[in-house]
């Protein structure tokens, strides 16, 4: 089974907005098969840990600590206007991980 992590700009973003594009791009994911039929989708929004409010930093580690375990990961549009993003496309880019970008 593939896992795909989804990166995107979130700092800083409306919740509501967020919700809508991680969202959007779970859909995206599962509905054109960008992975195969079998795929986990980790959506940053709901790790455990991750709240609005969490500083940069501690979100950060839950999110890279879960990007350890994915096979992929799915770069939003807006990933380059994302501190967090970035790094996320660089560790993942350090370590082997498949990058898909939107």
């Amino acid at each position: 089974m593939k896992k795909v992590f989804i990166s995107g700009k979130i700092t800083g973003e409306p919740i509501d907005d967020c919700l809508y594009k991680f969202n959007d791009a779970c859909s995206y994911i599962l509905g054109f098969g960008l992975c195969g039929h079998l795929t986990e989708i980790v959506n940053p929004l709901f790790l455990e840990g991750i709240y609005f409010g969490i500083s940069h930093q501690e979100a950060m580690k839950i999110c890279l600590e879960a990007l350890k375990d994915c096979s992929h990961i799915f770069m939003l549009k807006d990933w380059k206007e994302s501190k967090g993003a970035m790094m996320e496309h660089q560790f993942a880019m350090d370590n082997g991980i498949k990058i898909i970008y939107q």
